[in-house]
């Protein structure tokens, strides 16, 4: 295979701008001079030792300035990280300022609108105006915040000139490992600050683009179908897989939904319904004899159109960049190089906002549309046995699954086995679903109870879906651990060998059993050597996982959301499938016989209730409650007093401090007093609170370490 140049520097920006994102850690030398020690290290060894062994690949001049234009495309990414503004919001939080503010702000809503898992509604804000008190007069101000409000009120909505009063205050860091980093993905937006709202009300509306014409689509599609309780919301299902996500409000329920079963894709416009668009058109201007171009040029406007409806998506402007490339080649009458347009594109929308390298959406979008390029050709010959159709469908689906998931893996630390299955099977009913609610948004444009009635004759299939995936989510999925970098580098690197190499296509197999030893040794070294125990920034309940070989032991309240909340990233994270000894805490249990799996431990007191933990060779008390301070501590011997003590809130009794003496104190809490620490303190034992250092975690032979630096 003979690499073109232009490719050779659309993947060096690409690159470039990927690897700006990276922590390096290298003897904490700054981010700049760590890109340039590894783009220098990876430009020596590919002139060095690729440049040899890839005599028809890039020559050592051209690897040298794919070095440069990745390096410089790094610090492009450097330079264009949102930060804040002069004027920007967030900086009233700054020190010494308090961290917390009460304010009033004037400002437009520009997105959002769904609920969050607390029944708050959520919205990004642009302020315009400012007003802190004591002051009695609004001072301009600039800035987006994250701005929850309360979720009784539904007449909140995008493009409202609103004023709210509330909380300012900024985004944490995640405190436990596992937890997603909202405060890293508001940042990326040049978001650097939330609005916790109290009052709120509605003094003008300003225009937003069309937004107007998909609240038309999005009412019509819904005004037959209202909700009927849990799982039953087929317009809102069917504007969603037409509009996307952002001109839609889902019910935290359906998001879900699709989630746990993989379908998550569906509730977003992508290139799929631009396809099947696009395609439409064309093919209804061959029927109908019109002009090549003529119909072309229709294609491109409704392109253009919709692209303005979805919001401006990744994914959809991705694909309908590519298909205004296909649609401008067939009117000159060439061929479109597809992998160059799509690596031509990528570069482009990179190049207007390199922020994107780092979204998830963005990364999944072009790796599932190279994966379909790359490998369906070759999927459908080996299918020759079905019929096309039929071969086409199975094919598309399970390339992009293949190139999608070790970026998923790497991201969450599991995969959805059903996920595949389930594609396949429900692809008609998308079809069917993304074709009939287009037409269903063009008949509510032109006249709403026509669009309405449509919306209505597709809330069967919608319904189906649903069903389906509702069935699908009682199958397991399979933790297998977060992917290294590196993994994830060796597993990509050997798809685009077999892809574009006849040798290597040809030992697919060898590979690919190379490929799921890289992930599967790994995991069953490290289950079967780690030690750990973690206990969880968990606000009012002990939370925790004791991880050693064929043992692992959890601990949460029943009937606790929160316990799974933590629990289900955090196991998925360390590829543990199966929990030997899953405790569940309820009041009755209290003193009870614990199961024969969990001998490891023992009910020390029934009032309080204190449950021991023999784990790693030391005692772990865990404090169901916190004892009053009129009860004494028991009197134990030395060797019979624990060496760590976990408890939540924000008081633990000094005398029992005193009796008990533990070297390791944990409190659950989001902070203490001075006087506890000193108690704590005197005999020279380690306090350690979850709201100051995040989930804290023990190891053998690395003793205690903390999530965050306090």
């Amino acid at each position: 295979m003979r690499f073109h140049p232009l490719a050779l520097i659309c993947l060096s920006f690409i690159a470039g701008l990927l690897a700006s994102g990276l922590d390096f850690g290298w003897f904490n030398f700054h981010q700049t001079l760590s890109l340039a020690l590894f783009w220098c290290l990876a430009t020596a060894i590919a002139i060095i030792f690729v440049s040899p062994l890839w005599r028809r690949g890039p020559t050592r001049w051209q690897w040298l300035l794919a070095g440069m234009i990745a390096l410089v495309a790094g610090y492009y990414g450097i330079w264009r990280t949102p930060q804040p503004g002069v004027n920007d919001i967030s900086l009233l939080l700054d020190p010494p300022a308090k961290p917390f503010q009460t304010i009033t702000a004037i400002g437009t809503l520009d997105a959002g609108g769904r609920e969050n898992a607390q029944g708050q509604r959520q919205f990004l804000l642009t302020v315009e105006q400012l007003q802190r008190p004591p002051e009695k007069q609004f001072r301009p101000r600039s800035g987006t915040v994250y701005l929850t409000l309360p979720g009784g009120n539904n007449t909140w909505q995008q493009c409202q000139q609103i004023r709210v009063t509330g909380l300012l205050y900024r985004p944490s860091a995640p405190q436990n490992p596992g937890a997603f980093n909202f405060a890293q993905y508001l940042a990326r937006q040049g978001i650097f600050a939330g609005l916790k709202g109290e009052e709120a009300m509605v003094v003008g509306e300003k225009f937003c683009g069309l937004n107007a014409v998909r609240q038309r689509i999005v009412n019509a599609q819904t005004a037959w179908l209202p909700a009927q309780g849990e799982g039953k919301w087929p317009g809102l299902l069917i504007s969603s897989i037409v509009l996307g996500a952002k001109a839609v409000n889902l019910p935290t329920e359906l998001r879900n939904l699709f989630q746990q079963v993989g379908l998550s894709h569906f509730l977003a416009a992508s290139g799929y319904q631009v396809s099947l668009l696009v395609g439409t058109v064309l093919l209804l201007g061959k029927k109908i004899g019109v002009g090549n171009k003529l119909a072309i040029a229709v294609g491109l406007i409704i392109l253009a159109v919709y692209l303005g409806l979805t919001g401006l998506e990744p994914s959809v402007i991705r694909a309908s960049l590519l298909w205004a490339g296909v649609m401008t080649a067939l009117a000159s009458g060439q061929k479109l190089n597809t992998v160059g347009a799509l690596l031509a594109i990528a570069t482009v929308m990179l190049l207007v906002n390199p922020v994107w390298s780092q979204a998830l959406g963005f990364q999944l979008s072009f790796l599932a549309t190279l994966g379909i390029v790359a490998m369906v050709p070759p999927l459908q010959r080996r299918l020759d046995f079905l019929p096309g159709k039929i071969a086409g469908v199975i094919a598309v689906p399970l390339a992009a699954s293949i190139w999608t998931t070790p970026i998923l893996l790497q991201q969450f630390g599991y995969f959805i086995p059903a996920a595949l299955p389930l594609n396949i099977l429900i692809t008609p009913l998308l079809g069917v679903l993304s074709l009939g609610g287009m037409v269903s948004a063009l008949f509510a444009l032109i006249f709403p109870p026509f669009g309405s009635a449509t919306a209505w004759l597709l809330a069967f299939p919608a319904r189906w879906l649903m069903a389906i995936a509702a069935q699908f989510q009682q199958f397991p999925r399979v933790a297998v651990g977060e992917l290294g970098l590196g993994q994830v580098v060796v597993i990509y690197g050997a798809f685009c060998l077999i892809w574009a190499f006849p040798w290597w296509r040809r030992r697919w197999i060898w590979i690919a059993l190379f490929l799921l030893a890289t992930i599967i040794v790994p995991l069953i070294f490290a289950l079967q050597t780690r030690v750990e125990l973690t206990i969880f920034d968990s606000k009012e309940f002990p939370i925790l996982v004791a991880q050693a070989p064929n043992s692992v032991t959890t601990f949460a309240r029943a009937g606790d959301p929160t316990g799974a909340r933590l629990l289900t990233p955090f196991l998925a994270q360390k590829g543990i499938n199966e929990v030997d000894c899953p405790l569940n805490i309820s009041p009755a249990m209290v003193g009870q016989p614990l199961p024969p799996s969990c001998g490891h431990l023992l009910w020390v007191e029934s009032n309080p209730a204190i449950l021991q933990l023999e784990f790693g060779r030391q005692r772990w008390w865990i404090f169901l409650q916190v004892p009053p301070q009129t009860q004494a501590p028991p009197q134990l011997p030395l060797d019979k007093r624990p060496h760590t003590i976990i408890w939540a809130g924000q008081f633990f009794p000094y005398a029992w401090l005193d009796g008990l003496r533990p070297p390791t104190a944990i409190a659950i809490a989001p902070y203490i007093s001075r006087n506890l620490k000193e108690e704590v303190e005197k005999y020279q034992g380690r306090l350690w609170v979850t709201g100051a250092h995040g989930a804290v975690q023990w190891r053998p032979h690395q003793g205690f370490s903390a999530s965050i630096n306090p």
